[in-house]
């Protein structure tokens, strides 16, 4: 992956921590996010706030990645495990402060 960037090592560490199967389609995911960018499939990537977009890995566990695009690269401000419908305010916050952070 060229342009995407973690923008702390936990949030790498978390994502490779599911099992085998999973984490492959995470970063084959993340592969396919590094190529073509905004431009993936809406119900892939979702825009969720001002700057911070919301990529879906649907499976067994719903895993959701925070995301932000800045010049030519793509930064993963947070991931988690979606279990409810609405994304939870305190994850979006997470996001929204490591994106302040970045700026």
């Amino acid at each position: 992956m060229k342009r995407v960037r973690f923008i702390r090592d936990d949030i790498q560490k978390f994502l490779s921590s599911f099992d085998l199967r999973l984490s492959v389609k995470i970063f084959s995911l993340l592969e396919i996010l590094d190529e073509v960018g905004k431009y993936l499939d809406s119900s892939k990537l979702k825009k969720v706030h001002k700057y911070i977009y919301e990529l879906r890995v649907v499976g067994k566990i719903q895993v959701r990645i925070f995301c932000a695009f800045r010049e030519d690269k793509i930064f993963i401000l947070h991931a988690f495990v979606k279990k409810t419908q609405k994304i939870p305010k305190k994850e979006l916050g997470i996001a929204i402060h490591r994106l302040e952070h970045l700026q």
